[in-house]
């Protein structure tokens, strides 16, 4: 379950083109952030994705993706064009064909192979044709599901909508959500469905499996998205996008227990059939004349974490080994993954204050990046280490005062059992 977010010159406040998404996966599905150079393959070559071998262009594009450990492709990311992308599972009605190429896969295949939007859905469309979509999905798992996507450019965005072999686009005006069901009607502009006879054809109505895609909430997921970036429209700003990454709606007595589905926009784990995941990632890119950004959490829960900025053509941070799916000494996501769990632990009583710090720290960081984006390689360079220094000295702080005291699950039983849980299949000590 994921949610993603643009929003286009006119609905920002300085003319960017601002997308956002959280990667909502399995509690312990560990993200690992890469940045991947350009880099010249020569005629023939192929590369092995998640699930098979298919082509490889002369040449990828030098891309930033927040990734799963297991698969080839990412839940989100930007490339050195000011293309952007996040993903979506959606649930529909077309049978999987096998090991074709999944959801994941395309995001990265889109990322580096095209430089604008149009060239996106060109690679998506030519990859659906050629190796159908289909194999596993989910790591525990063995399901499968088809792929929904908004990409973004230096100048406009599409939502990408797929099932099975069949796929549809609709430009995005102003600016735009989806969730984990298909948005698209009969408002696209593109689609393998051209040239059917009769009334042009509604996307969603037919292909979505709406039983299944009701158990994800994406409905209320979606509206809340959009009634948020509603109230903000002309004044879109990174900060406005952060907070709708920790979006947990307007009760000011939430608690990450409550609720049988997953409704929120932060989403957190609980102790119920359709919440056994939460947000383990986020990012946000920023296309402004000619030139691109990111800022990313690279760690879990977005609510208890520091956006920090990040670059193509800069390398990132040393952030230890590719975390697994128990804890990995040195991994930078399982360090930080201790402060999310200590936190959640004790939710209402700790992250206010912790939110009220990091949110002063991400401010300096946001004030300065329109001004870092125009400057040399060595600037941006400068940037990232120091922005990142703080942020981490912040958040060890956190840590240290937290991991001084017992650890303790308040609240509801189910939800405490639930952590010990999943701490002890991470093999993890909070």
């Amino acid at each position: 379950m994921c949610d993603t977010f643009v929003a286009l010159p006119g609905s920002t406040t300085d003319g960017a083109v601002l997308l956002a998404k959280n990667a909502d996966t399995e509690i312990n599905e560990a993200q690992h952030l890469v940045r991947l150079p350009r880099r010249d393959w020569g005629e023939g070559a192929v590369v092995r994705v998640s699930h098979r071998v298919i082509r490889q262009p002369r040449v990828t594009w030098d891309v930033v993706l927040n990734k799963s450990f297991w698969t080839y492709g990412a839940e989100i990311g930007f490339n050195e064009w000011g293309v952007a992308c996040g993903n979506e599972a959606v649930f529909t009605n077309q049978a999987s064909e096998g090991d074709g190429v999944m959801l994941i896969d395309h995001l990265r295949l889109m990322l580096e192979r095209a430089r604008d939007c149009d060239e996106a859905v060109d690679v998506i469309a030519g990859l659906l044709e050629e190796y159908g979509q289909g194999g596993n999905c989910e790591l525990r798992g063995n399901s499968h599901f088809d792929g929904g996507f908004i990409v973004s450019d230096m100048k406009g965005a599409v939502e990408i909508q797929t099932a099975g072999r069949h796929w549809a686009a609709k430009r995005v005006q102003g600016f735009a959500s989806i969730s984990n069901v298909h948005s698209v009607r009969d408002d696209w502009y593109r689609s393998s469905l051209q040239g059917d006879p009769g009334p042009k054809a509604d996307f969603r109505a037919r292909f979505t499996d709406e039983a299944k895609s009701w158990c994800t909430a994406p409905d209320e997921r979606q509206r809340a998205s959009h009634d948020f970036l509603a109230r903000h429209a002309g004044r879109i700003t990174v900060r406005t996008m952060a907070d709708l990454l920790r979006y947990t709606g307007e009760d000011p007595g939430y608690h990450p227990f409550q609720g049988e589905r997953p409704t929120r926009i932060c989403m957190h784990a609980a102790p119920y059939e359709f919440r056994f995941w939460q947000a383990t990632g986020a990012l946000i890119s920023v296309a402004l004349d000619g030139r691109v950004m990111g800022w990313a959490n690279a760690a879990s829960g977005p609510d208890v974490q520091i956006l920090k900025p990040v670059f193509c053509g800069v390398d990132l941070p040393d952030l230890g080994p590719m975390p697994r799916e128990t804890d990995t000494p040195g991994a930078y996501w399982w360090k930080y993954e201790r402060l999310h769990r200590r936190v959640m632990a004790d939710y209402r009583a700790v992250k206010p204050e912790l939110r009220a710090e990091f949110d002063a720290l991400e401010d300096r960081f946001f004030a300065e990046g329109p001004r870092v984006m125009k400057g040399t390689t060595a600037e941006k360079r400068a940037f990232v280490t120091e922005c990142w220094r703080l942020a981490d000295e912040a958040a060890d702080r956190w840590l240290a005062r937290l991991s001084s005291r017992p650890f303790a699950v308040q609240g509801d039983p189910a939800y405490a059992a639930m952590w010990q849980q999943f701490n002890a299949a991470a093999a993890l000590q909070p």
